[in-house]
């Protein structure tokens, strides 16, 4: 997924950024409380090939992980790599899969992990011709990816023409979902697919043609409930943002409003995660800097304001959220701080109170929406991974 081959997605999807105003950061860096944990920065990862890294993700339960790595060549062409990596020393343990393209449209990403420490990894291949683009692409599955092998495909019915968006975060069981786009026209159709990555297998599919017409940026998954979470954003002094959870074994949808505090409302949801052994549902928004915590079963919620902000902050907003399902904890990563330093991480109880704030990171966020900040951890270890300074780096953080 390069920057380059993002341009010619323009074709396919229009992604509409982020409306980003102003607001003065206070420099301020200190614990939330004496006597809590002292969260700090650790190792600095780069790719093997010192190429860019669009995904990557860890393994919740264990010490391995996995990237992808993409260098552009003089002739135009590219080499993509996947590569795995001890979370603990942030060195690259493998070189598992080098591809040598042509043009940069052909690439080798992966969407993450899933499962038992079973990693999805896709092949691009992408043709562009008079402005019209046809993706043909190919799966592989590494299970497990300590294994640091691939093991054979994952079969996506109906691939070609389909864009693979996302690989929703659960690796407390063995079903998954895939989040895929779909291309009719100027129209983008998501799909849900319930799969089970180990045995390469679809358990289900279900089209979501009813919002065709909004973007969906992220999706987390309730375990517990067997349901899909998704947001739609508002835009500036509109409604209010809308919750939608779709049930995965009656495919109902239902949907609840979401808080919109602010003069601008809340905006675009930034980002979301979901604890299923408690049913607490965290978003980000992008107009006010908050965020905010929801009862999936009744919708609802309260909300927090980030440290050091008011509700006009919009540059200090939050971006990714990432739950700790052991510690039960929601992390939070910002671009720009608002407490010292470029960009901060805070670490939330399910409450909305704020445990942590963990300054000094700068966060790369020169990436395409389906590969955006993110952060990857396992829980019992509180070791934590984050974009890092450069395109080729990764920041290692305990919280």
């Amino acid at each position: 997924m390069t920057i380059a081959f993002a341009a010619g997605m323009v074709a396919w999807f229009i992604f509409v950024g982020l409306i980003i105003g102003s607001q003065s950061a206070t420099a301020q860096t200190a614990n939330v409380a004496s006597g809590r944990r002292q969260g700090r920065l650790g190792k600095v990862l780069s790719s093997a090939y010192g190429g860019q890294i669009f995904g990557f993700d860890v393994n919740e339960n264990g010490n391995d992980g996995i990237i992808d790595d993409a260098v552009s060549l003089s002739n135009g062409g590219l080499k993509s790599a996947i590569e795995t990596f001890d979370i603990s020393t942030g060195k690259i343990t493998k070189i598992v899969k080098t591809l040598v393209a042509k043009t940069s449209n052909d690439e080798l990403v992966t969407f993450g992990i899933g499962g038992n420490d079973v990693g999805l990894v896709d092949e691009e291949r992408v043709t562009l011709k008079n402005e019209h683009v046809t993706r043909n692409d190919l799966f592989y599955l590494l299970n497990p990816v300590s294994g640091q092998q691939i093991t054979g495909p994952w079969t996506l019915p109906d691939s070609k023409g389909a864009l693979l968006w996302q690989l929703a975060q659960n690796q407390t069981t063995s079903t998954q979902i895939a989040v895929v786009y779909r291309f009719s026209g100027s129209n983008a159709v998501p799909w849900l697919y319930l799969t089970d990555l180990a045995t390469n297998t679809i358990l289900k599919s279900i089209p979501l043609q009813v919002f065709e017409d909004d973007f969906l940026l992220t999706f987390a998954q309730d375990t517990a409930t067997d349901e899909a979470v998704t947001a739609i954003s508002s835009y500036p002094g509109g409604p209010a943002p809308i919750n939608v959870v779709i049930n995965l074994k009656t495919d109902k949808i239902r949907q609840f409003n979401g808080l919109n505090n602010g003069e601008y409302g809340a905006g675009a949801i930034n980002g979301l995660a979901v604890d299923s052994t408690t049913g607490i549902l965290c978003t980000t928004t992008e107009l006010n800097a908050q965020v905010e915590f929801y009862k999936l079963s009744d919708g609802s919620g309260t909300f927090a304001q980030l440290p050091n902000t008011t509700n006009t902050s919009q540059l200090n907003s939050g971006q990714s959220v990432t739950n700790d399902p052991v510690n039960h904890l929601f992390l939070i990563a910002q671009p720009v701080s608002s407490t010292g330093g470029v960009s901060a991480v805070y670490v939330y109880d399910e409450k909305g109170n704020l445990k942590e704030t963990i300054d000094g990171f700068s966060f790369n966020v020169d990436l395409p929406p389906s590969f955006g900040l993110k952060i990857v951890l396992n829980p019992n270890k509180r070791i934590a991974w984050v974009q890092g300074a450069n395109p080729n780096q990764l920041q290692q953080f305990f919280y």
